[in-house]
């Protein structure tokens, strides 16, 4: 043979030892996967599936609960009797593949196998869990009853032990608990009987009719304790309080107190018949529409007999302050008619001293009629009291308005005497002005001080005329006195303004001697100064003329005369 002969000879052998190889790996490999899934579906097949049903069917269910328990049952009888032989035959089908090196289909056959497995464990797991579910919802029935059956023992006893606190709700009360224990006997019923699922479901109807109960018998007492303690106690302290009132001779703003009463009670029963009815809600609103009633009238006994006590206490100061102040108006009115023949005094000041007699006059009634009704009244105390205290607070105002009126009627006399003094002042502070300016011995007087010293002089000749009336007219004399006031203090300025001005400028003339001969400037300045000075009066012309010229030649002379002026002026002594 030759050399490639034998090469591919050894080659083909090599490949089918591989191949042998290869096939001998698969199916050793398939045979663990198959013997994996034989041992998955013993696991499956000897899990305590059937010990559980066996235990819940122990519980003899019936109903709703039977029907799933036979659900669950029907589909292991069907998973054990029918699927898992499926899976074993095969398996046996595959190992049959395997053995024969038909890879793919035990491939093929392997993956089904898995699937089956799969959904297989999938509806034993849920079998398992409906199971757990039913036993679990046995037991937690059982756990729900007893709490619920504590509070039904609870409010049971609640009812039994304190019924007086549930007043006429107590026949309803009884008649719902009742009905609960009925609810709780039909549970009990289905419950033993193997229902759990219809038993939890009447259960929850049951836990609700409690909670609803519990909470509606946690309202009651305090709502009874009302309508049948509170509110009829209440009422019987208004009744007796408004009797004793009465019999003091008390009246009321109110009107028909007693029927005011009356409502208050048909409330009360309404509202009793609310809370039988177990309209809490409604039973609430009312009994605080019914406190606020009774508040209220305990308000208006509380305000008259507070008035009362206020109407004695104004009646002990109300008289003597009204004397008080009638007194004072008399005195005004006196002191008016005397100073009336004298002075003229405003009519708006004497109609305010009549207006207070009238007003007094009236007061004077108000005050007596109302200490009179202290002992037998004929309106409530509280409105006694409104007029007293008007009364008093009207008294107030006139005695402020009194206090005004006494410090015009003292100005007359006191303003009159202050304008004569001050008129008598005006024309000796004339005469010195007068004599003053003489002793100047100025080339004339200014015409500014000629007219402000004879408008100055009219002011005080018409104040004095003013005062020569018979009937002075003070408001007139003000008037007339603040103009001579003013007059003369202008003329006083512009007398010492035109003294100073003359005396400066007669000395900055000669001053200015020094500069004249060489000056031009300065000696126009002189000559128009001087001229100014001599022929116009205007001395601050005069004055304003020589010192600028000055100024620019010797800067500062001016302010330098200017204060040894006022370190030496003459003051004019009156």
């Amino acid at each position: 043979m030759s050399n490639g002969t034998i090469i591919l000879i050894v080659a083909i052998v090599v490949i089918l030892i591989i191949a042998y190889i290869a096939c001998l790996i698969v199916r050793k490999r398939n045979d663990k996967l198959l013997v994996a899934l034989e041992e998955r579906k013993e696991e499956l097949f000897n899990l305590p599936v059937n010990d559980e049903v066996e235990a819940v069917k122990a519980l003899h269910l019936i109903g709703q609960s039977q029907v799933s328990f036979r659900e669950w049952n029907q589909k292991w009888v069907d998973l054990s009797l029918n699927s898992f032989a499926d899976i074993e035959n095969h398996i046996f089908e595959a190992e049959g593949y395997n053995n024969s090196f038909r890879f793919i289909s035990a491939k093929n056959a392997i993956g089904s196998i898995e699937s089956q497995i799969d959904l297989i464990e999938e509806d034993i797991a849920a079998i398992r869990s409906g199971l757990t579910e039913l036993k679990e919802q046995e037991q937690k029935n059982s756990g729900r009853v007893k709490h619920a059956l504590d509070l039904f023992d609870a409010l049971q006893e609640s009812v039994r032990e304190k019924s007086e606190t549930y007043g006429e709700t107590l026949p309803e009360l009884e008649k719902q608990l009742k009905n609960i224990e009925v609810e709780f006997s039909e549970f009990v019923m289905l419950n033993s009987s193997g229902d759990p699922i219809e038993a939890s479901e009447i259960l929850d109807k049951t836990e609700e009719h409690l909670i609803a109960l519990n909470q509606i018998m946690d309202r009651i007492p305090g709502l009874i304790e009302k309508v049948n303690h509170s509110f009829p106690e209440q009422l019987e302290d208004l009744e007796a309080g408004y009797r004793k009132l009465v019999e003091q001779n008390y009246l009321f703003t109110e009107g028909n107190i007693e029927a005011r009463f009356q409502e208050i009670r048909v409330a009360i029963r309404e509202n009793t018949a609310l809370i039988v009815s177990f309209d809490l809600d409604a039973a609430a609103a009312e009994n605080e529409q019914i406190q606020a009633k009774i508040d209220h009238l305990y308000k208006v006994f509380t305000r008259e007999i507070e008035a009362h006590r206020a109407t004695l206490k104004i009646s002990k100061t109300l008289p003597k302050f009204l004397e008080h102040v009638a007194k004072n108006t008399k005195v005004l009115t006196e002191e008016a008619e005397r100073l009336n023949t004298s002075y003229i005094l405003a009519d708006s000041k004497l109609s305010r001293i009549n207006q207070l007699s009238n007003r007094i006059s009236s007061l004077e009634l108000v005050v007596q009629e109302g200490i009179e009704e202290l002992d037998a009244p004929q309106v409530a105390y509280s409105i006694l009291e409104e007029r007293l205290d008007h009364a008093l607070l009207t008294l107030k105002e006139m005695e402020e308005e009194q206090l005004v009126l006494a410090d015009y009627l003292k100005s007359q006399e006191s303003s009159e005497a202050a304008a004569r003094k001050k008129a008598a002042l005006y024309i000796n502070k004339l005469h010195t002005l007068k004599r003053y300016m003489e002793k100047r011995n100025l080339p004339g007087i200014p015409e500014e001080f000629l007219s402000t010293f004879f408008r100055t002089s009219g002011h005080v000749e018409a104040l004095i005329a003013e005062l020569d009336y018979k009937r002075i007219n003070i408001e007139i004399v003000n008037r007339v006195l603040e103009n001579a006031t003013y007059d003369m203090n202008e003329l006083e300025e512009i007398a010492y303004l035109i003294v100073q001005n003359a005396t400066l400028t007669e000395q900055l003339l000669q001053y200015s001697n020094r500069y004249r001969s060489f000056d031009s400037n300065i000696q126009k300045a002189f000559n128009r100064a001087l001229t100014i000075f001599e022929k116009e009066y205007d001395y601050q012309a005069a004055f304003e003329e020589i010192s600028f010229a000055l100024e620019t030649v010797e800067p500062g002379v001016t302010e330098r005369f200017v204060r040894s002026y006022e370190k030496t002026r003459e003051t004019i002594r009156y």
